[in-house]
């Protein structure tokens, strides 16, 4: 197999090269700094790079700068393919914040706001449904796919230009057998569906949660023996461009982005104690990224990526449903696979899961549309096979189910790119002088935007890129573009200037729901009940409470409080009971997560009565580290609720001091903002508004409306006076027209001598005919030719709320 590129810049030429920032050389054996590639390919590179006629090499084009648009000519077994290729800006947002240490322990900071923007993506001409993902940072290295059956790995080392290029198939990429581990199932069952998205570039069509793009900020973390393997920092950098490139192509489908926010290296010891089981490994992680790294680099997700092996089977961890959690979204990784693709597809997973998603069930029931066989998905519980390059249709229907539950309410910021080198038409970002952009004309599908000069047609006021433009036309300050999907949700409003709907918005931590019992936490409400249905469907109910408490204070398979990092299982205190293992009575004969492995029953007696207990171990895998808790946010208590796996007063989630400063007309919002009641002002809803927006406005209209239909009935009566005068002149003829179409029942007006020109009139003196024709049928101005538009700020944008419900309030252990 022979593999050629030939580089054609596209609409721009190279650009001036811009200085990486000041990175250490940790030094390194010169074996540790080569990674050793799967399968090379017999055969030589053409390093041609095409610029309009003139023909330079591959190494001139990479000294002189990077392209914001390449065109390469890919030789795949004997036939010819063109790929065209844009920059990823969305990759690298902002000022990407790299970190090491110095030998003393002296942490370095450097805002990488000269990092190059090396990684492209795209598609082959010809193939719909084909990508291309590559980074040219260090020589080339990425992924083409031209169809499911035929995708590769390309791979070529900064300082061998002019060797031989290094071409794997995917299906030769056979992993060892490695498995994932998450720390605990969420409660959130997936289904059979259809296949909703495909490889290409999804156009946004509805308007909703699930099919706004969300945007992942990720920060890699490479802890010590990751930096030996790859010691020189620039080297690390690049590797990880390069899986963070992979990392949002797979979820590009998803219409979820992934943005590098920050890399974080351990160059000379690890910052925590490290393990060889992943569940102790995460956990420390986890701390040390609440109380560490957090705070002064925030982000949506964290992973540690290991250079080392777990015990066991398992390539990495992490937590269900905790993407936008500050105690639990993250993961620990394995580096397992010198190929990027590898590793790319295993931090995929742990991602899965952190959104929400389960493993794929075994057999057809979840196919999935990467390449073939068909055990090529990228939430597969192992990996021994091929790397999953693309999620299932469970993993989409599972996502969609998170979203519309309410998670993943952090990924509807949106982050600032890299400022372009220049402007460029085309490449799907709005830049300076541009008012939108759609992409080249084969892609674009906007009809409010001129693809070729990246301006609003006219008459449009918008780009039809976001929820808040409908038919070229901006919607109102006080249309709703999102709606409040539960009680711990807040509905987001257009701003009138915009076609973007704002960032989606939850309550506060600690802010009431489910009729008080339980609180929000992240975003979601944390009922006990709701919990018990999302397990054994509807008509579950929380267990007796002396059920709950009995099985919850004996720590074992039955009950517990969680395991602890060996494995064990650790008790309850009788006050942290409903804040362990979730105890369910009645709904479903079987679990809707797992399988029963074993069941107990047992009569217990209390103030002379018996009651019947029954207790379930359930089977969520030998890869699960942790059982089914009760959710943080679940009320314990009067006025207490579950954090940290303990019963403790809901104080201290801040909710109460934060709404002290809405002075009892909002409630606090995830961002601790008030969120005031209608009629009263942010930020501190402490001003009455003055009925001046919409009273004034209606009473104008109300007067406008009776003045034009005042000016109307003067018209039509002034226009009946002069067409009687007009009959009363013109006599017979006058009548003839008015009898045509319904002869009158009455009398015509009497009989007049009609003055001959030259004659006097014998008569009383009558004012001549009008000199003007009379207009036919006049018309009034329609009222709502004053109505204000939806961009002239006449409108005061009011902005609903609900008030602040009472703290909540829970008399028994029994919710």
């Amino acid at each position: 197999m022979r593999l050629a590129l030939l580089w054609a810049l596209g609409l721009l030429g190279a650009g001036s090269p811009r200085p990486s920032p000041p990175l250490p050389n940790i030094g390194g054996s010169e074996e540790e700094q080569q990674a050793k590639p799967e399968r090379p390919l017999n055969g030589s590179l053409e390093r041609q790079v095409v610029q309009d006629s003139p023909t330079v090499s591959l190494a001139e084009v990479l000294q002189t700068g990077l392209p914001e648009t390449l065109r390469i000519k890919l030789e795949l077994d004997g036939e010819s393919h063109i790929s065209e290729l844009i920059q990823n800006r969305d990759l690298v947002p902002g000022r990407p914040t790299l970190v090491w240490y110095q030998p003393d322990g002296t942490r370095v900071v450097s805002e990488g706001h000269n990092l190059e923007n090396c990684c492209y993506q795209g598609g082959v001409q010809g193939h719909p449904g084909s990508l291309v993902s590559l980074c040219t940072c260090s020589g080339i290295r990425g992924l083409v796919v031209l169809s499911p059956e035929r995708s590769y790995t390309l791979e070529l080392g900064p300082g061998d230009l002019q060797g031989p290029l290094i071409v794997s198939r995917i299906q030769d990429l056979l992993l060892p057998g490695l498995t994932c581990a998450p720390s605990w199932h969420a409660l959130v069952p997936t289904q059979d569906g259809p296949d909703l998205l495909g490889w290409h570039r999804i156009h946004r069509l509805k308007r909703d949660v699930v099919t706004e793009t969300k945007i992942i900020e990720l920060v890699i973390v490479a802890d010590n023996s990751e930096v030996r393997r790859y010691p020189d920092f620039q080297q690390l950098l690049n590797r990880t461009l390069e899986v963070a490139l992979l990392l949002d192509t797979f979820f590009q489908p998803l219409n979820v982005r992934v943005a590098l926010v920050g890399l974080e290296a351990w160059t000379h010891h690890d910052l925590i104690e490290m393990s060889s089981n992943p569940a102790v490994l995460l956990d420390n992680f986890l701390h040390w990224r609440r109380t560490d790294l957090l705070p002064r680099l925030p982000h949506d997700s964290a992973q540690l990526v290991i250079g080392t092996s777990f015990s066991g089977p398992m390539v990495g961890m992490a937590i269900q449903n905790s993407i936008c959690s500050p105690d639990f979204s993250g993961g620990v990784n394995m580096d397992h696979s010198t190929s990027i693709l590898g590793v790319a597809s295993s931090i995929a997973h742990e991602l899965g899961h952190s959104l929400g998603l389960d493993h794929d069930s075994p057999g057809s029931s979840c196919p999935c549309p990467g390449p073939a066989p068909a055990k090529s998905c990228i939430m597969e519980a192992s990996t021994d096979f091929l790397p999953g390059l693309n999620f299932s249709n469970c993993s989409r229907q599972a996502l969609e189910k998170a979203l519309l539950d309410g998670i993943g309410s952090c990924l509807f910021e949106r982050l600032s790119t890299l400022a372009p080198m220049s402007p460029l038409c085309g490449n799907m970002f709005v830049d300076p002088g541009e008012q939108c952009d759609c992409g080249f004309p084969n892609e674009c599908t906007d009809p409010c935007c001129d693809y070729f000069t990246c301006q609003l047609r006219p008459g449009a006021q918008c780009a039809s890129d976001g929820p808040c433009c409908q038919n070229c036309k901006l919607h109102p300050a006080s249309w709703q573009c999102r709606p409040r999907r539960d009680d711990c949700d807040l509905p987001e409003f257009c701003p009138g200037d915009s076609s973007q709907c704002p960032p989606d918005l939850r309550l506060g931590d600690g802010e009431p729901c489910a009729s008080g019992e339980a609180v929000c936490m992240h975003g979601r409400c944390a009922s006990y009940a709701q919990q018990c249905q999302s397990l054994w469907g509807p008509g579950a109910q929380p267990a007796a409470p002396l059920c709950l408490q009995t099985a919850n204070t004996r720590g074992n398979a039955f009950g517990s409080c969680g395991r602890s990092p060996n494995g064990s299982y650790v008790p309850c205190t009788p006050g942290d009971a409903i804040c362990g293992q979730l105890q369910c009575q009645r709904g479903r004969s079987q679990p809707l997560l797992g399988s029963v492995q074993d069941l107990l029953s047992e009569v217990l007696g209390a103030d002379g009565t018996q009651l019947d207990c029954s207790w379930v171990h359930l089977d969520l895998g030998n890869d699960v580290a942790q059982p089914l808790l009760a959710l943080p946010g679940t009320a314990c208590g009067p006025g207490l609720v579950c954090i940290d796996r303990r019963c403790q007063p809901v104080d201290l989630l801040g909710a109460q001091e934060c709404r002290s400063k809405c002075h009892g007309h909002g409630v606090c919002d995830s961002s601790r903002h008030c969120h005031c009641e209608e009629g009263w002002a942010p930020p501190d809803c402490m001003t009455q508004l003055k009925a001046t927006s919409s009273l004034t406005t209606g009473l104008l209209l109300s007067l406008l409306l009776l003045l034009v239909l005042v000016l109307l009935g003067a018209s039509y009566w002034h226009r009946a006076r002069l067409h009687q005068r007009l009959c009363q002149l013109k006599g017979s003829s006058c009548q003839y027209r008015a009898a045509q179409p319904n002869p009158p029942e009455r009398p015509g007006p009497p009989q007049r001598a009609q003055q001959m020109p030259g004659t006097k009139s014998q008569g009383p003196t009558k004012p001549p005919p009008p000199r003007k024709p009379l207009p036919a049928n006049p018309q009034g101005r329609h009222p709502s030719g004053d109505l204000p538009g939806p961009g002239d700020g006449s409108m005061q944008l009011v902005v609903p709320s609900r008030p602040a419900p009472p703290p909540p309030a829970v008399s028994s252990l029994y919710l």
